[in-house]
């Protein structure tokens, strides 16, 4: 059976993060591992590709056409297996990720044959015995017009085969994290035990935690060719004793890696010296959601961490000279003051690298907000990127709001101190780098444009 995996690349519309960060479809080459010995899998990824889905649906005529990706890719992914329909009624069409678990619903669509909507490791290979033998459709998978049933889906299975990483090797020196070069992901945590409301990742897994053997862990990393690795769990840094293990066993094998995590900051302000042996056995970047610098924010966000911490988690992670890429949550009740008091502290911290999410009530984590308020339309799924304004300002006006947000970030990533320090990284990687910061600031002043058109 010919069994074509894609990857759908973002539209214009959306404020594309791929320009600094891109890396490698981790789950679909866990699917194609899910596939027969005898099956002909190839996984394309749109993103890189400069030819159209139609030239590798001509070209490979696949039985069966996989289709993955996130709320902004909703669109994109049921034009895919319209298109293969209309090219090949025969070809039967099946989509999945993150989004269609959580929310099946916006992909239900005539010319997708079946949604997996719970546990894709488990489901994805007897579907597709279902469909060459037409045997009993597995649990969590839906037919077209087929709701999902919160009580009629199976209990979450976190088995995790090893990708077919070998399905990408035409892209894999393409795939880099901001200033991570040819980095490959590694997953050895599903979901996350602590309940932010504004996070997606905890509905994915209906709050569930699972962990993954940390010997299985390490034979898969033994088996990664790239040195650069970006560990993709909600969060890595949630059991000292599991790091410390971890390490141990990094020692053991003597395997010289480079790493790139999630990792919240209350942890990282508390345990400086595991820290800094996590840094000596090749932590080079920590992604840390600060979310805010405003206590009253954090206490409303759920996040169960105090300011104090955030603080010393940067100071921490300075002296030991680990970089930080910070994340905060844009909230609709700034203002210019606001805008300026997050300048100061990033300047005081030296926080030199941040994603600035405007707060955006994704569907399934439950953070509800007045319609009236709400700026994207629900099923405008292209701009649910967590880069558009999503809530309308209390304060500013929407086009003054998506000024304050550049200005902020130009103030950040081009504070004179720093841009000397960008020099150690690689020429190749620092030109797109740069061209790829000026991408997102050129999307970032269309919207603008268009705030000014729309509302004044």
């Amino acid at each position: 059976m010919r069994i074509l995996l894609v990857r759908p690349a973002p539209t214009d519309e959306t404020i594309g993060l791929q320009h600094v960060m891109l890396v490698e479809p981790l789950e679909l080459e866990v699917l194609a591992a899910l596939a027969r010995p005898d099956d002909d899998v190839r996984i394309v990824d749109l993103i890189l590709e400069r030819r159209p889905l139609r030239h590798f649906l001509q070209r490979h005529r696949p039985d069966v056409l996989g289709v993955t990706g996130y709320i902004t890719n909703v669109p994109a992914m049921i034009a895919a297996c319209r298109l293969a329909k209309r090219l090949d009624p025969s070809v039967v069409t099946v989509v999945g990720g993150v989004h269609c678990e959580v929310c099946p619903d916006h992909l239900d669509d005539p010319a997708v044959d079946y949604r997996v909507v719970r546990n894709a490791t488990t489901a994805f290979g007897p579907l597709l015995e279902h469909i060459k033998r037409r045997g009993e459709l597995p649990a969590g998978v839906l037919r077209p017009g087929e709701r999902a049933d919160g009580a009629g889906l199976p209990a979450f299975d976190f088995s995790f085969p090893r990708p077919r990483r070998d399905l990408t090797a035409r892209y894999r020196s393409r795939y880099f994290y901001i200033f991570h070069d040819q980095v490959a992901l590694l997953k050895t945590a599903f979901g996350c035990p602590f309940r932010c409301n504004f996070c997606f990742c905890r509905a994915v897994t209906a709050g569930h935690y699972a962990e993954r053997p940390l010997d299985d862990v390490l034979a898969e990393l033994a088996a990664i060719a790239e040195r650069e690795i970006y560990i993709v769990d909600d969060d890595f840094l949630i059991s000292a004793d599991r790091v410390t293990d971890f390490l141990d066993r990094l020692s053991a094998a003597r395997l010289d890696k480079s790493f790139l995590i999630y990792g919240r900051a209350d942890f990282v302000a508390q345990r400086p010296a595991l820290m800094e042996r996590f840094k000596a056995q090749g932590l080079r970047t920590v992604i840390i959601g600060f979310e805010s610098f405003y206590q009253d924010e954090l206490t409303g966000f759920g996040k169960k961490v105090e300011v104090g911490a955030n603080e010393e988690a940067m100071r921490v992670c300075r002296r030991l000279g680990i970089d930080v890429f910070a994340t905060i949550v844009v909230s609709p009740s700034w203002g210019r003051e606001q805008f300026a008091f997050h300048r100061r502290k990033f300047k005081e911290l030296g926080i030199q690298y941040v994603n600035l999410q405007p707060l955006t009530p994704l569907p399934g984590t439950g953070l509800e907000v007045p319609q009236r308020d709400l700026l994207l339309a629900p099923g405008d799924f292209e701009r649910w990127d967590l880069a558009h304004v999503a809530l309308r300002p209390q304060r500013l006006g929407v086009a003054e709001f998506y000024q304050e947000i550049i200005k902020l970030y130009l103030a950040t990533l081009y504070r004179p101190r720093y841009l000397l320090g960008y020099l150690k990284y690689p020429k190749p990687l620092l030109a797109k780098m740069i061209a790829g910061t000026f991408s997102v600031r050129r999307q970032y002043l269309q919207k603008l444009g268009e705030a000014r058109r729309r509302f004044g």
